[in-house]
């Protein structure tokens, strides 16, 4: 196992990426990226997002990170007081595409590379999936672990809107229309990941509803190759994990609007795992509301809710 470390552009905070290579449980050899960023003596937390997230938690010279509002200085992942370990997703190198317990096998890989032996874990979403691949395979590593908007196993309907985003996506790419076939497929996301309640207060006209998506289609295809969406897709839909097995706390948030993950789905998740509690929050905004509702989020995380 090899590891490359740079430090990034000057922040206010250490930064490190991190590259390292493991055999993934497919039996390929795979490279693994990561950043470790935050305070050089603060806890470390694995941090985990949806499909579209990545090692860019925090802002940066490139760009600004995938979680404002929480992590940030004054946020519950202050870099100021912690250190974060963050993954780019493996993709297309994992035949015939990366499980959730190959992509905890690569943020563990980091982890032994980073010289971490324990960490907290904090996932949303996708993230929250593999969150749990990794409470399961390595238990006694994990010293907590928050879970937010993810169950053990997708929702059949969440799959079935997947499906059809994937069905879009393979259309585009076989007409040599790719990005534009992702770009539509992200629109269709967008309505599954928000609430009616939402668009209907938020827009006055169709026009305007539909102006918002292709603006939100456009930026996705824009930075995300087709054929990576479609794995981590199929990714999401395979995950089936054990909660039985994992007999560590794990903190749970619901969202009572997300329709991708349901409060049901949540609550019988936790209600497998030996030791796990729900709580839930209300929200305009739906799945996403991991990502705008700040201020519930951070209580929850910083264990006030």
């Amino acid at each position: 196992m090899t590891a490359l470390a740079r430090q990034t552009e000057p922040a206010p905070w250490p930064v490190e990426d991190i590259v390292c290579g493991f055999a993934a449980r497919s039996g390929t050899w795979c490279e693994a990226s990561g950043r470790l960023a935050g305070a050089l003596d603060g806890p470390v937390t694995v941090v985990l997002g949806g499909i579209s997230a990545g090692r860019r938690l925090l802002p940066d010279a490139d760009g600004a990170g995938w979680w404002p509002g929480v992590a940030g200085p004054g946020g519950a992942l202050d870099p100021r007081k912690g250190r974060f370990l963050t993954l780019d997703f493996l993709g297309c190198e994992a035949r015939p595409f990366p499980s959730v317990e190959d992509q905890a096998d690569a943020v563990l890989a980091l982890a032994d590379t980073a010289g971490i032996g324990r960490f907290a874990l904090a996932g949303a979403s996708y993230g929250g999936m593999i969150a749990l691949a990794i409470a399961a395979a390595a238990p006694d590593r994990v010293v907590r672990a928050d879970i937010l908007c993810a169950a053990a196993r997708p929702h059949p309907m969440a799959a079935a809107w997947r499906s059809i985003q994937r069905e879009i996506v393979h259309l585009g790419l076989e007409t040599g229309r790719g990005a534009q076939a992702l770009d539509i497929a992200r629109r269709l996301a967008m309505t599954t990941y928000r609430t009616p309640e939402e668009f209907a207060g938020r827009f006055a006209s169709p026009a305007e509803a539909e102006s918002y998506l292709a603006a939100c289609g456009a930026r996705y295809a824009a930075v995300t190759q087709p054929e990576r969406f479609l794995v981590l897709s199929q990714s999401m839909d395979a995950v089936d994990i054990a909660m039985e097995t994992i007999d560590i706390p794990l903190r749970f948030l619901a969202i009572t609007s997300d329709r991708l993950v349901p409060v049901e789905d949540i609550e019988a998740t936790a209600a497998r795992a030996p030791r796990a509690s729900v709580t839930r929050i209300d929200s305009l905004y739906g799945h996403d509301g991991f990502l705008k509702e700040a201020v519930a989020v951070n209580a929850f995380l910083a264990g006030r809710s």
